[in-house]
């Protein structure tokens, strides 16, 4: 048996091992902090880029701005419809870019706050969320809340938000800095140009001859679970020129005074005629 000194240092070395362990132990990583996320529009739109994007929005303005850029490809709703606000939420706006095609995106309940990065919940679901099937341009709108579920403010102290879809194969992300609108995803981006809108061609009462048309491609539109409308436009080899316009023609005119005419015209004749036989005649 051991004697009661021994059986102290075993358990003095027990002690001074486990608190040594807990000393000098990495500290636990912290849980992330949820987010209330909520899905507002998503589609596929090609005039977002062919690469990965994300960008954010704090202020209407700067919603409004964008929305106004896209030109003709502008099917995002006013800042009026949609289900948030700017002096609570913000807005992220994640571009998938050239897709396999065949899929579209959404987003989970909530979003999440680890360190100063904030990052969307996306996720694939089957289906073109009522594009075309050929779509492959997905994107997701979605409003973040500006307090955490523990009731403080994250968007001050967080540098950027990110997303990418399951796969980690299109990450984005966007700087958040103060109060500022933020900055394009460091991940290359396509810059969108203002599409000045079509020209309607003048309607004339009659054709005109060898008229052509410039074939669009019509734009794949988003869902906010609806599709935008597309429009598609004639191509050349459908119009047809139009036939030249008949010609008609005149014919004799049916005034009586032409008949008066010929008739004196006859008198005369006949006038001479006559006069010209009894001239030959011998007289008597």
């Amino acid at each position: 048996m051991l004697g009661p000194t021994v059986r102290k240092r075993g358990l003095l070395v027990a002690l001074v091992a486990v608190s040594a362990a807990l000393l000098f132990a990495p500290p636990a990583a912290a849980a992330p902090t949820p987010i209330a996320a909520t899905l507002q529009l998503r589609g596929h739109l090609p005039e977002l880029g062919t690469r990965p994007s994300l960008r954010v929005f704090q202020t209407q303005s700067a919603y409004d701005t964008f929305r106004v850029s896209l030109g003709d490809a502008n099917v995002f709703p006013p800042a009026g419809s949609l289900f948030m606000s700017f002096d609570k939420d913000v807005l992220a706006l994640y571009a998938r870019g050239d897709d396999a095609g065949g899929r579209c995106l959404r987003t989970g309940p909530t979003a999440t706050v680890d360190g100063d990065t904030a990052t969307l919940d996306l996720r694939w679901e089957s289906g073109t969320c009522g594009a075309p099937s050929t779509a492959r341009h997905p994107f997701v709108l979605v409003s973040l809340s500006r307090t955490t579920s523990g009731g403080s403010a994250w968007v001050q102290s967080t540098r950027s938000v990110c997303g990418s879809p399951p796969g980690g194969d299109a990450p984005a992300c966007a700087s958040l800095t103060g109060g500022a609108v933020a900055s394009p995803s460091p991940a290359p981006a396509a810059t969108i140009p203002a599409t000045p809108p079509p020209t309607a061609a003048p309607s004339s009462p009659s054709p005109t001859p060898n008229p052509t048309r410039s074939p669009a491609a019509s734009t794949s539109t988003p869902v906010p679970t609806i599709a935008p409308p597309t429009v598609a436009l004639a191509s050349p080899a459908a119009v047809r020129s139009p036939e030249p316009a008949a010609r008609s023609v005149e014919g004799p005119s049916d005034d009586p005074v032409n008949y008066l005419l010929w008739a004196a015209l006859g008198l005369v004749i006949l006038f001479v005629v006559v006069a010209g036989v009894l001239a030959r005649s011998p007289r008597r």
